[in-house]
C-alpha cells in the first residue's frame, strides 16, 4: 500500500465526513498503515473554527481497510491501532469483545492496585504471605486482568458455561490451605487469580503458567497458558479434569 493508494482510499471518507475539506487528506505513515485526516481550509482568524474534534482514519497497509478513530494526534491514533491489531492476533473476536466490554485493553496495567491489595492481604495474615507468596506468572496475569468481571458466553448444550468470572482483587478468597496443598501435589507453587461462580470455586495459576479450576467436584485444567485459559474461560469451554498432580485424566 503506497501513500498515493492510501490517499485515494481516504478521499471519499474525508469528503463524506467533512465536506468542507473537498476530499483533501493529510497522511501520517507508520508500520501498519496510514493515519489520514481531512484537511480543512484555513478559517478567518476573526471567526471560530468551522471544525472541532474531527475524527481520523487509518488505512491498513496490508488490506487497505479503512477504519475511523477519535480526534487524537496521528501518533496516538497509530499507537491505538497497533494495540488493536495486537489484540486481534491474540484473542478471537468474541473473546476480545467480552474482555473489552469488561474494561480490558492490550496495554492495561493495574499493577499498583494489585500491589496495594497484596500488602493488605499479607498484613492481615502474615502466615499467608509466607505460605502463599505471589510469583511472576501470577503477578503478570493479575496486572493485566485484575479487577475484571464478565459472564461467560453460553454455549448451546453445554451446562458448564454462562457463569460469572471475577478476577482478583475485585473478589478473592484467600483459601491458603487449598492453594498450598494443591501446589504441593502439583510440584510447583500456585496462586489464586479469580473467583468462579459455579460452586463457587477458584481459579489458580501455577508458576509454570498453567491455569486450574479448583472446584468441589475436583480439579480441572482451564488452559496450558494464561491466554489459552482466558479464551476458554470467556467461551465457556468444558475444562478437562486433572488428577492431583495436574495430569489430564484419561477419558
Amino acid at each position: 500500500m503506497t501513500p498515493d493508494e492510501a490517499t485515494r482510499i481516504a478521499r471519499p471518507w474525508a469528503l463524506a465526513s467533512l465536506p468542507v475539506s473537498g476530499g483533501e487528506v493529510g497522511l501520517y505513515e507508520f508500520d501498519l498503515g496510514y493515519v489520514a485526516w481531512a484537511k480543512v481550509p484555513p478559517s478567518d482568524p476573526a471567526r471560530p473554527p468551522e471544525v472541532i474534534g474531527a475524527p481520523l482514519a487509518v488505512v491498513d497497509k496490508e488490506t487497505g481497510e479503512l477504519s475511523t478513530w477519535p480526534s487524537l494526534s496521528p501518533q496516538d491514533v497509530a499507537g491505538l491501532y497497533e494495540l488493536e491489531m495486537a489484540a486481534r492476533r491474540r484473542f478471537p473476536d468474541e473473546v476480545r469483545r467480552v474482555l473489552t466490554e469488561a474494561g480490558w485493553r492490550s496495554d492495561r496495567n493495574v499493577g499498583a492496585w494489585v500491589a496495594s491489595w497484596l500488602r493488605d492481604v499479607y498484613a492481615a495474615d502474615p502466615e499467608t504471605g509466607q505460605r502463599l507468596p505471589i510469583f511472576p506468572a501470577a503477578r503478570v496475569l493479575l496486572e493485566e486482568f485484575g479487577g475484571l468481571a464478565f459472564r461467560q458466553l453460553k454455549k448451546p448444550g453445554v451446562g458448564t458455561s454462562g457463569y460469572d468470572v471475577q478476577f482478583w482483587p475485585l473478589e478473592g478468597r484467600v483459601r491458603t490451605d487449598l492453594f498450598t496443598d494443591f501446589g504441593a501435589d502439583l510440584g510447583v507453587p500456585v496462586f489464586p487469580v479469580a473467583w468462579y461462580e459455579d460452586g463457587p470455586s477458584d481459579l489458580a495459576i501455577a508458576a509454570d503458567g498453567r491455569v486450574f479450576l479448583l472446584h468441589e467436584a475436583g480439579e480441572f485444567l482451564v488452559g496450558a497458558t494464561p491466554d489459552e485459559a482466558i479464551v476458554n474461560l470467556v467461551r465457556g469451554e468444558r475444562f478437562p479434569p486433572v488428577d492431583e498432580y495436574g495430569e489430564l485424566v484419561e477419558g
